[in-house]
């Protein structure tokens, strides 16, 4: 390698480490399992007791499966789904936690559509992926909408709220069902004096400490909604008790501290809002999502400490038409502050996603994300491959998508010479064709449409791409070079780019 090559990697790499905040979380291309068609939601724990985290999915109404189950396998797989027998008639799980303290996790779980009295139940599990016994909780009510989990008294057992709306002349309603441990409940009770939400259509019902006192708080929200604030004794205060607070919007909702002060944040599909001293919202980032955005989870998924976001969204706004194959999930990396950044990545190939929920699936030390969808392949494993501390690899985002979704390069290996290594594409065009770039420099410029990561120094193939789109390049690696950094991204033709060329994202490869 001459001198000028050399100098021009030496700076290159110089300025890359002050732009390394550019990194993007990466995704493998989504797996998918059968899973049972028309999936509304799901949740995510390892039921059966073998370390690897099953699938619990609730479906929608004319499904007729009630609650299913898929059990992982190891390595992020999903066996075949299953009914759950000892839950007829329901069909909406809201949350996987123990509730007897048995060691073994039990499912909080609701009838969406018969909404009588006694249609929200705990399911107890018994280790095996069972559910032998059961307790209803709404026993004086019925309609119930939505439930959640929290800890309302600071005693350590996990408590109940649940969400009732219209049923006939009976108006709607929070019901809170304290728990005595051992799987034991008190009879329900409704919280008095709070303000009048709308409950016509139901609504949704949250659980965070949205004060940082340590006790669970809750958020309802329907047309209209309130927070109430736990004083530690089973009651509950309203945060704004004389109106005019603002209150989150969005399709979903997930109660979590993004920004560090000890007090539980609203992240919505479409916006952040910090909690308050006082326990109520103020005006945060607005997620600029575009689409019609269904579903929102939070985690760290970089392993950098920070929260990130997950948003499920529709393209299109028919909601009830399994036939429709469009759809994608955005992941937007956090800042620590309550801020992310914006647009995110995006993961295509998941249609119609109407829930996500992230879990480390394969049990890599990286949470990776589920999602259910409206389809028969109603499940999706996203699995997470993001390059964590110590890689020699470093993502550099700038795809350009196309008819085929957006391409996707990984990276694998150490660079230590004798080792082996890999350089994998996914998505790109089925039976097509790729180019390899291959540079000692970043050149970031403008190229067919998109970005030139790479200086062109090598430029190999064409490779022939699989019936899937995907190739691997791969081998062991040679001698030489430590030090040095080298940059490398697909570009593919004929694949409804701009100007007919689509590109994977760049890689920064650092050689030890």
């Amino acid at each position: 390698m001459n001198a000028r090559r050399l100098a021009a990697s030496l700076v290159a790499c110089l300025a890359l480490a002050a732009a390394d905040s550019r990194a993007q979380i990466l995704f493998d291309a989504p797996v998918s399992f059968e899973g049972g068609g028309l999936a509304q939601h799901a949740r995510v724990g390892d039921l059966n007791g073998d370390g690897w985290p099953d699938a619990v999915v609730g479906h929608f109404i004319f499904f007729g499966a009630g609650l299913t189950i898929s059990f992982g396998e190891g390595g992020g797989a999903l066996g075949p789904w299953q009914s759950i027998p000892t839950a007829p008639g329901m069909d909406a799980v809201d949350a996987i936690a123990d509730f007897d303290a048995d060691g073994h996790l039990d499912l909080l779980v609701h009838d969406a559509g018969g909404q009588a009295v006694g249609s929200v139940k705990v399911l107890f599990g018994d280790g095996t992926g069972a559910f032998p016994t059961n307790v209803s909780l709404n026993t004086t009510q019925g309609s119930p909408r939505t439930a959640a989990v929290g800890d309302f008294d600071a005693d350590g057992t996990l408590d109940v709220v649940i969400s009732n709306g219209f049923q006939g002349f009976s108006v709607g309603a929070l019901l809170v069902v304290m728990g005595q441990g051992g799987g034991s409940f008190d009879t329900p009770q409704q919280i008095p004096n709070m303000p009048s939400p709308d409950f016509s259509q139901g609504g949704t019902v949250h659980c965070g400490d949205l004060d940082g006192d340590g006790l669970d708080d809750i958020v309802f929200r329907g047309n209209s909604g309130v927070s109430l604030l736990s004083q530690g004794d089973g009651s509950f205060a309203p945060s704004c008790p004389g109106g005019g607070c603002f209150l989150p919007v969005g399709a979903d909702l997930v109660l979590a501290d993004v920004n560090g002060d000890g007090r539980d944040d609203a992240v919505t599909t479409v916006q952040v809002m910090p909690a308050t001293p006082e326990g109520n919202f103020a005006l945060g980032q607005v997620l600029a999502v575009t689409g019609v955005p269904t579903a929102v989870d939070v985690g760290d998924l970089d392993g950098d400490g920070e929260l990130d976001v997950v948003i499920g969204r529709n393209i299109v706004s028919s909601m009830f038409d399994p036939g429709l194959t469009v759809g994608d999930v955005l992941v937007l990396r956090g800042n620590g502050d309550g801020t992310f950044q914006l647009p995110g990545l995006v993961v295509s190939h998941v249609p119609q996603p109407r829930d996500v929920a992230i879990a480390d699936l394969d049990a890599d030390g990286r949470p990776d994300v589920l999602a259910a969808n409206f389809q028969s392949l109603a499940l999706r494993v996203l699995p997470n491959r993001t390059y964590g501390p110590g890689s020699p690899f470093l993502d550099l985002g700038g795809v350009l998508p196309g008819t085929h979704g957006w391409p996707i390069q990984i990276a694998g290996g150490t660079l230590v010479p004798g080792t082996p290594f890999s350089f994998r594409l996914l998505n790109g065009v089925p039976t097509g064709s790729a180019f390899h770039f291959v540079g000692l420099a970043a050149l970031n410029a403008p190229f067919k449409g998109g970005t030139m990561i790479p200086v062109p120094h090598l430029v190999n193939g064409p490779f022939p791409l699989d019936a899937t789109g995907a190739l691997t390049l791969a081998g062991t690696w040679p001698a030489g070079g430590s030090g040095l950094s080298l940059w490398a991204q697909f570009w593919i033709p004929n694949g409804g780019g701009p100007v007919g060329f689509v590109a994977s994202s760049g890689v920064r490869a650092q050689i030890p």
